[in-house]
């Protein structure tokens, strides 16, 4: 180590407490001071992560130099920042306890450049990413090795080779928990492990063994998939991890079945209460991420989260239009939820008789509300009648609900295709089939079974075909 590197090196030993007893003077607002060399007399936006989207939080212009600095007389909300440029590019920082500190970079390149003065939690974010970006260049390297040459004599070293990242990346783990212990920074990092799952040691006389051992694995992972982040750190919910650890939780780790989703909501919900933010944010995107789900069945889960958090008074921040139009939504949804019997109905033929769903004698019973000037009516109409002469009445029958007025237009269709199943109409609007089956467009498909219970809603006819097959044969 030459003379000067040595001096350098004993400064930082020197000044290091110095700076620590200063950072832990703490400050109130925020000044951070930008200098960005190739960006003159231009806008800086000052933005945050909140779950999935980002906001803009305040805006300075540089001067001729590239520098300028954000100053707020008030503490800023913790966790990842953005400072983005006019052209849309952008580096993050880290806003932490200490709010008073330096960044410069050059508009070159953003965030290799990137240095900061009086952050150490900003510093040594840098230095992880920059950690990260070549471990897992290294990852991808020897894993692609692994692929393309699985029957090497290396294998072995390669694998261990990336045993030895693998540890590697957890020793730095505990390197910055331990050196920042209490940060946003440490609270970052374990937020993005994931839990190790042990190797469950299952009899060799056990039948089964690896479906045993997997199911023993997939449980462990559910039921431990949040251990490293704390669901009521307010901080977490202004970085993309805390959004996309709730949406890969229950888009891709839990059973796409209702029953399941509502027993975790229940959990994942209480665990926020400790934070009125983090409640906020999590039954909101239940709320709105089940609303629209197309995965058929998923609007109980709609009207689970509506009713237990939001129409009984939890959610304070909505205002009450918005919470009648939830309540209007959960009115006619409920009803006819699958695993519920089908609200009763009786309708009139063209020939003016009157026609009971549940006087409908067969194991499986198409509820079709449909229109015959409808254009995907016209593509659908044959192909549920095809099924329809395809099974025989006591196994397959349909009831036909004709969703308009114009009887002779009606008429006139029945007739010309010689459609023999049950067809039906309401021309005194006295049944309210819209308001008890949530008909608001056409064509409308419910499936029941004998009992009239609803098997399956709002589905297509390649989806109606598949399940007939299943429960009908071909």
């Amino acid at each position: 180590m030459n003379t000067f590197k040595k001096s350098l090196f004993l400064f930082w030993l020197i000044c290091t407490p110095i700076l620590l007893i200063a950072q832990e003077q703490h400050q109130d607002g925020y000044e951070i001071d930008v200098q960005i060399d190739g960006l003159s007399q231009s806008d800086l936006y000052l933005g945050f992560h909140y779950g999935s989207r980002q906001f803009i939080k305040d805006t300075i212009r540089l001067d001729e130099n590239g520098h300028g600095t954000f100053k707020g007389n008030k503490d800023l909300d913790q966790g990842i920042y953005l400072m983005i440029t006019p052209a849309k590019k952008y580096f993050e920082v880290l806003i932490g306890k200490d709010q008073h500190f330096s960044v410069s970079t050059h508009a070159k390149d953003l965030v290799h450049t990137l240095r900061f003065e009086g952050s150490q939690i900003n510093q040594a974010f840098t230095e992880y990413q920059q950690f990260m970006m070549v471990q897992t260049q290294r990852k991808n390297a020897l894993q692609k090795k692994l692929q393309s040459n699985s029957g090497s004599d290396s294998t072995d070293i390669w694998r261990e080779q990336l045993n030895e990242l693998n540890r590697q990346v957890e020793g730095k783990w505990k390197t910055i928990a331990q050196n920042h212990k209490g940060s946003i920074l440490a609270t970052i990092i374990r937020a993005m492990k994931n839990p190790e799952v042990p190797d469950f040691n299952i009899p060799e006389s056990a039948d089964n063994k690896d479906s045993i051992r997997w199911t023993r694995r997939y449980r462990y992972y559910k039921d431990h998939f949040f251990d490293n982040l704390d669901l009521s750190d307010s901080r977490l919910v202004r970085t993309p991890i805390f959004h996309n650890k709730i949406d890969h939780y229950f888009n891709n780790i839990l059973r796409q079945q209702p029953d399941s989703i509502i027993k975790q909501i229940e959990w994942v919900v209480d665990q926020t209460r400790g934070s009125e933010e983090n409640f906020q944010y999590v039954v909101r995107y239940l709320l709105n991420h089940y609303q629209k789900s197309n995965i058929m069945g998923m609007d109980k889960v709609f009207v689970y989260v509506a009713e237990n958090y939001y129409l009984n008074g939890d959610a304070d921040w909505v205002d009450t239009a918005t919470l009648t139009r939830i309540r209007d939504r959960v009115q006619k949804i409920k009803p006819n939820l699958i695993g519920k019997q089908a609200p009763r109905l009786q309708m009139s033929s063209l020939g003016g008789e009157k026609y009971n769903l549940y006087d409908t004698d067969s194991q499986y019973t198409v509820l079709y509300f449909w229109e015959p000037s409808c254009g995907h009516c016209k593509e659908v109409t044959p192909k549920i009648y095809d099924l329809y002469e395809k099974y025989n009445r006591d196994q397959f029958q349909v009831f036909a609900v004709y969703t308009q007025g114009d009887r002779k237009e009606w008429k006139e269709y029945v007739n010309k295709n010689d459609m023999d199943w049950i067809n039906v109409y309401d021309p005194g609007h006295s049944s309210n089939f819209r308001g008890k089956f949530d008909v608001y467009s056409t064509p409308t498909i419910y499936l029941l079974d004998k009992n009239k219970t609803i098997i399956a809603k709002r589905i297509g006819h390649e989806t109606l075909k598949k399940m007939l097959q299943q429960k009908l044969g071909d």
